[in-house]
């Protein structure tokens, strides 16, 4: 078994799923996996957990209360298993109650889940500031990473994979996924790196050098997992990060964008910033966030 392999291999998967379109967007994708890898499938679905004065204004008592939230995850659980019969995808259907976000990922990690499932909704102008969905709070916090499905048709293959890298200290651990992930699909990889120059030319002659030294580094890292990155899937390009990843999966015909975000405090936890949060928004490619380093 290769270094990546162990550590990578993709068992066990979870839709988060609110019944929605977006969230339906996923089945194919989980249709996917399931068969490729034959994975153990869950799907959870996240009951709003609301505060008593709600069940006081709507004159429930605590027995009528529990048999409405009974009568609500029967019917739930039996939606899943329709859903499941007509995807042709095997679920075991879970209930909570909660707060969403906070029940996938205390759920996911429960049940050793390897890749959460979520769709993405359209994002409004105020959204785009502010990022409150359920699949973004997922992208930000969750330990285990995160496969969010635009609302695009799109044919449902993974044979060619983009992991953009910035060649940071964690750059391997976004590369050793992104391997893992190509071997397990029989996919091609490409790799890009992004140079933020903007303003400023750049000699040819040191940019020459610049592309022979980025590329050693990456064929380097990948020979630490026993993986040989043809020179003509490694990709360099000038400009802001996240419209460059955008713009050459949309060229490459790239399948799928695998990338890390970074967790974060306070305030900035509340506003967008990152590469990652910015090709996910923009995005019409399904993209696999992984989380930060432990």
């Amino acid at each position: 078994m290769k270094k990546d392999e162990a550590a990578q291999k993709i068992k066990t998967i979870l839709w988060a799923t609110d019944f929605s379109k977006e969230s339906r967007f996923c089945l194919p994708y989980l249709k996917l996996f399931s068969n490729t890898l034959r994975t153990k499938n869950y799907a959870l679905y996240v009951l709003p957990e609301f505060s008593d004065w709600v069940y006081e204004a709507v004159y429930l008592s605590d027995d009528e209360l529990k048999k409405a939230v009974e009568s609500t995850r029967k019917k739930t659980v039996t939606k899943i298993l329709t859903i499941s019969r007509k995807s042709g995808v095997d679920f075991e259907a879970r209930v909570k109650e909660g707060i969403a976000s906070e029940e996938i990922i205390n759920y996911a990690k429960a049940n050793h889940v390897d890749l959460i499932f979520a769709g993405r909704r359209g994002i409004s102008k105020i959204e785009q500031i502010l990022v409150g969905s359920t699949t973004s709070r997922l992208a930000r916090n969750s330990d285990i990473p995160v496969f969010v499905i635009p609302k695009a048709k799109r044919k449902v293959k993974i044979e060619k994979i983009l992991c953009p890298i910035d060649l940071h200290e964690f750059s391997f651990l976004e590369l050793e996924y992104a391997i893992s992930l190509s071997r397990q699909f029989n996919a091609a990889l490409y790799v890009v790196h992004i140079s933020e120059f903007f303003n400023y030319r750049v000699p040819m002659f040191n940019w020459d050098k610049l592309i022979n030294k980025v590329s050693k580094k990456i064929t380097g890292l990948a020979k630490q997992y026993d993986y040989e990155i043809d020179r003509a899937n490694i990709l360099y390009d000038i400009g802001e990060p996240a419209h460059k990843i955008i713009e050459i999966a949309r060229k490459r015909e790239i399948d799928v964008i695998t990338m890390a975000t970074h967790h974060r405090k306070g305030i900035e936890k509340f506003f967008l910033g990152s590469v990652s949060e910015k090709v996910l928004m923009g995005s019409d490619i399904p993209v696999i966030i992984l989380p930060p380093p432990q």
